[in-house]
């Protein structure tokens, strides 16, 4: 009863203090749309009292919309809400209830699309998407995803994910473009462009950049867990794509759950404040991850209480909060620690100038509803959009005596079987389940492309069993495929039924891997906190393929997943394996148009995928020394190799690589140019990306083997021949020498370039001096 009387108490107090200024509101400034943003967002700061600017740091949530409702109390900056236009505009109604009438920002995480609203567009995953290895491509699906989203009433998404990967265990691998920071800044300029970039802007997306920062590096690849990492390679490789995208314009970034050297991301001012607001001109806010300011008290023990917390994270810089239940949790505490003088006006002037500045550069003055009638989504366009980019964010892992793609005249009957052949994994996370009209599974998409040919169906159960209600122990058929159809697990009765129709059909594809849908968050295996201690296949996958291949039919293995995965015995024995990663709505039909011939593949590997657990960390740019004793003398020197490295990616097509024009001595500040050609040496059109690695070959501190320095992706028809140029700007040579300073030494440089780091086609040596 005290608690509960304190709260209304609270706010109470809080509407009298943001009420006690009769004085006419100035709107002639602030809402006139000719006037510079700057002086809006100052002509409006001015005229706002202190619970107000405070009330603008703070989110809350659709979750407790009944509650802030009853409560009566409204002054606060923004919601996470993934609702449809008519209920996104009954809480944006509540805006209009405050004494300024600022509308509210309105957030969620639509990551590769509206997944969890019904019926929208659902594009490849970041994962998928940066195998790909199209820029264009990342931006048209941005630009496409901001139009339904929008139009839904929402302003803003919490994404993209910008972790650079280093551990294959950590389950929100598939929410980032991968392990390397070329690749990864390259893509996340596109991104944000797609999602920002619009003349008008009642159609732009405010993107959010996450989770600054190293959150991939974190300790046994846990989500939440210590990154023990340098400065030196935080600043080498995992905060250029954060710097690449303020540079995009990026408008607010979402700082990380974890610590770095022991100080947590919403609690580092070096970080936060002295690095990305100061030295990378970061210009936008920082929106905290979910209670992540408030766990400074409760997950890092760093705080002894809630007003400690806040006193930290908004003294490092944070700008947002989310999320608050009720007044007592943000507004209350940091009121207080701006009165005692704890944290400066300043600070929090600062914070409420970011907030503002977005919400006039999307126009919500201008306009904060949504017309119902304008939400448009899933147009032909669109769908066609996110079929072409499932087409080419599939990866050829290994194609042994060429079964793929499948001879039709040779393989009639085929068995379709697997946890992931007939459900909706291909999503991915961040989406919710979806009507069945919106996705084409596996079964679906192979049924569809080629209707000529008999595809038999083994439902071999779920990846992670649902609890059944059902106690029975029988091996009574009827009722153990009754419980694969309420969602049972991989079972001896499933594998024997596979085993069967296998015996009886000419090919098998078999698709497994793992499972993310969100909205089964508890029957995931990959995704937000559900990390694993293994990269190999969950439950009784590996057992399932053993049998299969026993039977002596070519057996297709199809990976669904949004993490490395990888078994030593399926790599070995299997002849051909895909790995789809996370393909969207229409994984199933560019799949199987894969599969038949229809479409060449043309992904490649974004982030390298190990033998096995042990070799953790695995990603290419290593330095000399991992590898100088290495496993050899342990084990094998095939141990220090991956299963397959960074940029493998077969294809139906052969290329060729010719004609390298490189100079051999350059100025300390000239840009490199150089070309060559690529020549499909197939008989089928084929896409092709050519990467550029570069080695420092004697630095005054250690550098890498090799890194990504240039790509691009060519479509060449069977027999064709293009010149490829590159430009690497002399910065991009550049390292974080001994004084911590970002560099360029002379001295010789290796350029090489190829299909992938382990099919290097043409060589040079440069030097700079």
């Amino acid at each position: 009863m005290k608690i509960t009387t304190y709260i209304f108490a609270c706010i109470a107090s809080l509407s009298f203090n943001s009420c006690t200024s009769e004085k006419t509101i100035d709107t002639s400034v602030y809402m006139d749309i000719n006037r510079p943003v700057e002086e809006r967002v100052e002509a409006l700061l001015k005229q706002m009292t202190l619970t107000e600017k405070i009330g603008q740091m703070d989110m809350v949530s659709e979750w407790d919309k009944d509650a802030i409702i009853k409560n009566g109390y409204y002054d606060f900056g923004a919601w996470i809400a993934g609702m449809e236009p008519e209920e996104t505009n009954k809480i944006q109604a509540l805006s209009e209830k405050t004494r300024l009438k600022i509308p509210y920002l309105i957030g969620m995480d639509a990551a590769h699309g509206y997944g969890t609203l019904s019926g929208r567009t659902i594009f490849p995953t970041s994962i998928s998407m940066a195998a790909t290895f199209n820029r264009n491509l990342v931006k048209k699906a941005a630009k496409t995803a901001a139009g339904e989203i929008r139009s839904a009433g929402t302003h803003w998404t919490f994404a993209p994910c910008v972790d650079i990967v280093y551990d294959a265990r950590w389950g929100r691998t598939g929410e980032t473009y991968g392990e390397d920071p070329y690749l990864s800044s390259e893509l996340v300029k596109q991104a944000i462009r797609g999602l920002q970039e619009n003349a008008d802007p009642q159609k732009r997306v405010a993107a959010s950049m996450k989770h600054l920062a190293a959150g991939g590096a974190s300790v046994g690849g846990v989500n939440h867990a210590s990154a023990d990492i340098s400065e030196r390679s935080l600043r080498s490789y995992i905060l250029p794509p954060f710097k690449a995208g303020i540079e995009a314009g990026c408008m607010t970034i979402m700082p990380g759950h974890n610590d770095i050297g022991g100080i947590p991301a919403h609690a580092s001012k070096w970080l936060l404040t002295d690095i990305v607001k100061n030295e990378f001109g970061f210009k936008g806010f920082y929106v905290s991850d979910m209670m992540d300011m408030d766990n400074l008290k409760t997950l890092h023990f760093t705080a002894e209480n809630q007003k400690d917390a806040l006193r930290q994270s908004v003294n490092a810089g944070m700008d947002m909060h989310m999320y608050s239940p009720d007044t007592t949790q943000f507004i209350v505490p940091l009121t207080q620690l701006v009165q005692e003088g704890i944290v400066p006006i300043k600070r929090i002037d600062d914070a409420v100038r970011r907030i503002l500045k977005i919400k006039f550069e999307l126009g919500l003055f201008e306009n904060r509803y949504i017309d119902p009638d304008k939400d448009i989504y899933a147009t032909a366009e669109n769908r066609s959009l996110s079929l072409e980019a499932a087409r080419e964010c599939i990866v050829l892992l290994k194609n042994e005596n060429n079964l793929l793609p499948i001879d039709v005249q040779k393989y009639k009957r085929i068995l379709v079987t697997g946890p992931n052949a007939d459900n909706q994994s291909i999503l991915g996370d961040w989406s919710f389940f979806q009507p069945d009209s919106n996705v084409t599974t596996v079964l679906k998409g192979i049924r569809e492309v080629v209707p000529g040919i008999e595809v038999v169906y083994s439902n071999s159960g779920r990846i992670k069993a649902k609890i059944s209600k059902e106690k029975t122990n029988t091996t009574d058929p009827a009722l153990q495929k009754q419980l694969l159809t309420e969602g049972g697990g991989i079972s001896d009765y499933s594998i024997s039924d596979a085993v069967t129709k296998a015996k009886s059909c000419d090919l098998v594809v078999v698709v497994i891997g793992g499972y993310g849908i969100r909205s089964d968050w508890g029957l995931r295996t990959y995704g937000e906190s559900a990390d694993r201690p293994s990269i190999d296949f969950y439950g009784r996958q590996v057992e399932l393929v053993q049998a299969l291949q026993k039977t002596g039919k070519p057996v297709v293995a199809v990976i669904v997943n949004g993490k490395p995965l990888n078994n030593e015995w399926i790599s070995q024995n299997i002849p051909s394996i895909i790995d789809i990663w996370e393909p969207g709505m229409y994984g199933g039909k560019a799949l199987a148009e894969i599969l038949f011939g229809q479409v060449n593949p043309s992904g490649k590997l974004p982030i390298t995928i190990p033998k096995n657990v042990g070799q953790i960390p695995m990603y290419y740019y290593q330095s000399s020394s991992r590898y100088w004793t290495g496993y050899g003398l342990g084990s094998s020197r095939s141990d220090d190799q991956p299963a397959y490295c960074f940029g493998h990616g077969l294809s139906y097509t052969t290329f060729e690589y010719s004609d390298l024009k490189l100079d051999t001595v350059f100025s300390l500040k000239e840009d490199i140019q150089l070309s060559f050609k690529v020549k499909n040496t197939g008989n089928r059109t084929g896409k092709e990306t050519p990467l550029l690695f570069v080695h420092d070959c004697v630095s005054s501190v250690v550098t890498p083997v090799a890194l990504l320095k240039e790509f691009t992706k060519v479509e060449l028809e069977a027999g064709e021949e293009k010149t490829v140029h590159f430009t690497v700007p002399s910065s991009n040579l550049g390292l974080w020498n001994t004084e911590m300073k970002y560099t360029v030494e002379p001295g010789k440089f290796i350029f090489k370039i190829g299909r992938s780091f382990n099919d290097i086609r043409l060589e040079q040596d440069i030097f700079i001096q």
